[in-house]
């Protein structure tokens, strides 16, 4: 795979069955070189036929149509689009016509649900100070403008900062818009429903349509954590609300069942640092009672692989008569799992990534990928094995006119290595064709509470092509092998995953002869980056090293990152400026003095998860001793550039890469 075949990878997900029609609806999305932006449009595929004949029908041209949901009476089919500017609500008749816009709400729409006679849909929208505007360009003020009108214009991207958690990688600085639910009908018609100080997500009728469930979070309350919801209910009737005695989770994916009397959540708890499990919950809305349905597998729910190729989602618990159905992750693959009083039932088990799903009585549909497929659809019975794939077109399937395009992916290799204290550690090896000596390059993956998997990576066969085999493992902090495996490292980065980073790339070497020991190099982004810091600190075994939106000095990222002083936990009850030393043995800077690797460093300047000081401190000191060192700056990007970001800058960054390892290796 060339660098430039990004441009070519297709991805589908956000899947969803027709209520009435045999007929399936996903986004289809795919890197645009024209506008450097992500393209998005809405896809279609009978059910009929047997999918391997089947051809996906565009609904729309994009390029920014996403969440496609048909109503309940399978009229229309309803979706969020950028056309007018901010992302609004969008109906298309199924029946045939033309979509047209449903909503026009000043500062755009996130999120939004039917409601199920289909005469209408409630609405998550970003407002300000509890007042639905109309969508409007802000314009630049005229010569007759006063004083005070001008104050404000210029003034508008002042910043003045009055709470803990104040802004959000990704998102920037917060403004004083709040996610409020609006209840919008066909006709247009539009009542705000809640009250303008606080968050609120999720929305999600009761059969019935006598109640709405969704998620709350208070504004920076004191003394909470700000990642703690909670689940509201409101009474359709007289409009009041009510909360839910559940505990202090956060939590997501809301599922009413069928009869109303049942709803489902993910929940992960804050005091577990990001370490834990994210389970599945069954709350009896009649009693009050609360049932863990998946936390006895020691797995999380939900999908935790790791892809720099991501697709849409909007993956959350099913209920099919009175089982739960949801994603599983496990030793690297997702699967589809069905939960019901303790018993769980596997219905789609394949070494493959399952990112996304639909279910339709005895149907499901489930958009995955593999490491050598970014993305495809499956369409299954339920409990049955057979099932038939559909790929979306990739740059070796669907070559452009008169583009070359590099050969295919290649399928990676995997064993167990065994660290010294018997811990069993995931790996996994990809190379080049040909008997080699080739040179090798570890990859360690970010979090850490994330796995590698059966999933595509471009990064890893963009090298495979330039000669380079790939080594990637999941050590200890991984998600998919346990509680204790992921949390057996908190506080204490640096030894036993460093020890199982190590075993797997060992491991490796002894295993494929095809592999050269003496030229190693190492990458890896955020807590990867951390670990690449760590290594070339305390190894000099490696003759290059690529470090990306990296952990470099815990001290300083505990002010300076969006959730630093949350992680005080992780390192005693003092804060850092009272007990520094668990911060600084933490942080990889402590021991720049023995890092002699050539080391290239990459950041983006609107990382607000590790902001560029970091890399900067890194590189400034690197610089100071006269060692090999380069850094890269992208701006107007943010911690996740190398899945979401520009599409140009992440072919520089590709070719940054495998250039730096060309150069040294």
């Amino acid at each position: 795979m060339k660098v430039e075949d990004i441009f070519g990878i297709v991805t589908w997900g956000q899947v969803a069955f027709d209520p009435v029609r045999p007929r399936l609806y996903f986004s289809e999305s795919r890197a645009d070189k024209r506008t450097n932006k992500m393209h998005h449009r809405l896809m279609m595929i009978s059910t009929e036929a047997d999918l391997s004949e089947a051809v996906p029908t565009p609904l729309t041209n994009g390029p920014s149509d996403l969440r496609p949901t048909p109503s309940p009476d399978g009229r229309w089919l309803a979706f969020l689009s950028r056309r007018s500017g901010s992302a609004q609500l969008w109906r298309l008749p199924l029946e045939g016509g033309e979509p047209t816009q449903v909503t026009f709400v000043q500062g755009g729409l996130k999120a939004f649900t039917w409601s199920p006679d289909s005469q209408g849909f409630v609405v998550v929208a970003h407002i300000e100070n509890g007042r639905l505007e109309r969508e409007t360009t802000l314009e630049e003020p005229n010569k007759t403008a006063t004083d005070e009108q001008l104050y404000d214009y210029y003034n508008r991207d002042v910043k003045l900062i009055t709470h803990q958690f104040y802004k959000l990688d990704g998102e920037g600085f917060f403004d004083k818009g709040r996610d409020q639910l609006v209840w919008v009908a066909m006709t247009g018609e539009t009542e705000l429903l809640c009250s303008g100080t606080d968050h609120y997500d999720e929305p999600v009728f009761s059969p019935d349509g006598q109640s709405l469930f969704c998620l709350y979070r208070a504004y920076d309350p004191e003394g909470d954590h700000p990642a703690i919801t909670r689940v509201k209910r409101l009474d359709w009737k007289t409009r009041s609300w009510s909360t839910m005695a559940l505990p202090d989770w956060s939590i997501e994916g809301l599922a009413l069942s069928a009869d109303g009397r049942h709803l489902a959540f993910c929940a992960t708890k804050p005091d577990e640092l990001g370490y834990g499990l994210t389970t599945l919950y069954r709350y009896d809305l009649t009693e009050s009672r609360l049932t863990d349905l998946s936390s006895h597998l020691d797995r999380s729910v939900g999908d935790e692989s790791s892809s720099d190729v991501p697709a849409s989602t909007t993956a959350r618990p099913t209920w099919r008569d009175d089982t739960v159905l949801m994603l599983l992750s496990d030793e690297g693959r997702v699967t589809l799992a069905a939960f019901d009083h303790g018993n769980v039932v596997r219905l789609w088990d394949d070494r493959r990534v399952a990112y996304d799903f639909a279910v339709r009585g005895d149907s499901v549909a489930l958009a995955i990928s593999d490491p050598t497929h970014p993305s495809g659809i499956v369409l299954a019975g339920m409990g049955h094995a057979q099932s038939e794939v559909v790929f979306a077109p990739t740059p070796w399937q669907a070559v452009e006119e008169g583009v070359e395009v590099a050969s295919g992916p290649v399928a990676p290799t995997e064993l167990w290595a065994t660290e010294s204290d018997g811990t069993r550690v995931h790996t996994w090896c990809v190379r080049p064709e040909g008997q080699g000596p080739f040179p090798v390059v570890l990859e360690i993956h970010g979090g850490p509470m994330a796995m590698y998997g059966y999933r595509y990576f471009h990064e890893f066969q963009c090298l495979v092509q330039a000669g380079y085999a790939v080594v990637y493992t999941n050590p200890r902090g991984s998600q998919g092998y346990g509680h204790h495996f992921c949390d057996a490292i908190v506080g204490q980065w640096g030894d036993k995953d460093y020890r199982d980073v190590t075993a797997g790339l060992d491991a490796a070497l002894a295993a494929w002869p095809q592999l050269d020991g003496e030229r190693l190099g190492v990458a890896g982004g955020s807590y990867g980056g951390f670990m690449v810091n760590w290594m070339i600190a305390h190894s000099q075994r490696f003759k290059a090293a690529v470090t990306m939106r990296s952990v470099v000095n815990r001290f300083s990222a505990m002010g300076s990152s969006d959730m630093g002083w949350l992680r005080v936990p992780q390192y005693g009850t003092k804060p850092w400026w009272e007990e520094h030393e668990p911060y600084w043995q933490q942080s990889p800077l402590r021991y720049a003095s023995n890092i002699n690797t050539p080391l290239l460093i990459e950041h983006q300047e609107k990382d607000f998860r590790l902001p560029v000081e970091q890399g900067e401190q890194l590189y400034s000191a690197l610089k100071y001793l006269g060692r090999t060192v380069e850094m890269i700056l992208y701006p107007d990007e943010s911690h996740g550039m190398s899945r979401t970001g520009k599409p140009w800058h992440r072919v520089y960054r590709l070719h940054s890469i495998v250039g730096w390892f060309d150069r040294y290796m």
